[in-house]
């Protein structure tokens, strides 16, 4: 039943063109199979894939904090190793009494705002 001129009825997918490469690193799991995956097999591949999201995430969140903690200390150990002007001490209070955040809500923006602070306070300690 086509609409003519070999076009599938409104309403059905297209057949997909075998000659079609799916993009790099991506597998056409029908195509690999031959067949559409059962909806267990479906299910089980959908699993692996949120959990590997998972573990990227966590990766991820991981190195993040790591870097911004790094950048903190290393502004910690610049303040405790040299003499700095009260102008400049002053500058870097203001930073810290400015930012506000609330960790108990566990917010992206909280993040992003104490690695900003962090990336400020590194630049006023000129490094």
């Amino acid at each position: 039943m086509t609409t003519g001129k070999g076009e599938p009825p409104a309403g059905k997918a297209a057949p997909a063109e075998s000659g079609a490469a799916p993009p790099p690193g991506k597998k056409n799991v029908a195509a690999v199979l031959g067949r559409k995956p059962s909806r267990k097999a479906a299910k089980d591949m959908l699993v692996l894939e949120l959990r590997r999201l998972r573990a990227m995430f966590t990766e991820i969140a991981e190195r993040y904090v790591a870097d911004t903690e790094g950048e903190i200390a290393a502004v910690i150990e610049a303040v405790e190793g040299k003499p700095l002007p009260a102008a400049r001490v002053e500058r870097m209070l203001k930073v810290l009494h400015n930012l506000s955040v609330k960790p108990r809500k566990g917010r992206r923006k909280d993040l992003a705002r104490i690695g900003r602070a962090a990336a400020s306070l590194r630049k006023v300690m000129g490094g």
